[in-house]
């Protein structure tokens, strides 16, 4: 064997040393790394644990107002038909809310397994979102928020999109409830629809409480609300806005919000049609799907 020359000695040495530095700072980002996996994973067990302890109260609570006021209702107990009108208004705003609920933790959880496919239909877009807007009149009401509604389309076939009509109407729903949710009192709601160049655009806009610029991305990942705790001022456990950015996507859509803390927010979605290769037979109307009998398809 050769010796090494000192010129070659200290190149050696040179390369060995920069090859250390290198496997340390290596070791470095992948230990930062590490750490920061390990954080995430417990914020996601804080926020799991805070999820579950609301979503106990949010589900248990209607449950017991539903059952107890139907009970009162079924064995008599209750004064009068002014009452029991009253009764069955509460009734059914709380079994309305907890179904809207239920859907997100469906949807939610059928996302996680990685079992959310889109099932594309022939969308009646402005009849599906009048019937949802429908829905949650009596909610608004009880905040005295007006919801206006505009579709752009005129002729008949703009009415139709191929998309899934299940997903879409969660969407819609999920922006609806949420523009409620956060406007003030006797405030407005403005739901917005049109087709252009082969996509479905919808605007969503309220004149509420609105958002900072910090937490406007905060607001789309799962569980994450801006308050918490059982003094929290709205309901919810976080899932609305990230089960609908998550199935706008599997749409191969976008979804995105501009707002101004104590001015409102609007959200706006826009949602490519399905490029289904085979003739779509299949007509959704109010996020009901119905099979076309022969010789009625499109």
């Amino acid at each position: 064997m050769s010796e090494l020359t000192d010129l070659e000695l200290i190149e050696e040495v040179k390369k060995r040393f920069e090859a250390k530095n290198k496997a340390l700072y290596d070791l470095k980002m992948m230990t930062r790394k590490l750490e920061d996996v390990n954080k995430r994973l417990q914020e996601s067990e804080s926020l799991k644990s805070n999820f579950l302890s609301n979503i106990r109260n949010e589900i248990i609570n209607p449950l017991t107002s539903i059952l107890v006021m139907s009970d009162d209702i079924t064995s008599g107990k209750s004064a009068g038909c002014e009452e029991c009108s009253t009764m069955a208004g509460i009734i059914y705003s709380e079994a309305f809310n907890l179904d809207f609920q239920l859907r997100n933790i469906f949807a939610a959880a059928e996302i996680e397994a990685g079992e959310a496919y889109p099932a594309v239909s022939i969308v009646d877009v402005p009849k599906l979102m009048s019937h949802v807007i429908g829905m949650y009149r009596p909610i608004a009401g009880q905040k005295r928020v007006t919801v206006n509604f505009d579709w752009s389309g005129e002729s008949e076939p703009e009415h139709l999109f191929k998309t899934d009509s299940g997903k879409l109407h969660t969407v819609i729903s999920n922006l609806l409830s949420n523009c409620i949710k956060y406007s003030l009192e006797g405030g407005g709601v403005s739901l917005k629809a049109w087709r252009h160049q082969g996509s479905l655009n919808i605007v969503a806009e309220d004149s509420g409480i609105g958002i900072d610029d910090a937490d406007q991305q905060v607001i789309f990942e799962r569980f994450k609300q801006l308050e918490s705790g059982t003094t929290k001022s709205y309901l919810g456990q976080g899932l609305g806005l990230s089960v609908t950015k998550a199935l706008v996507e599997l749409l191969n859509g976008t979804i995105s919000v501009a707002s101004i803390k104590g001015k409102g927010s609007i959200f706006t979605v826009l949602i490519p049609e399905s490029k289904t290769d085979t003739e779509v037979d299949v007509f959704s109307d109010e996020g009901n799907e119905f099979l076309f009998d022969d010789g009625e398809k499109f």
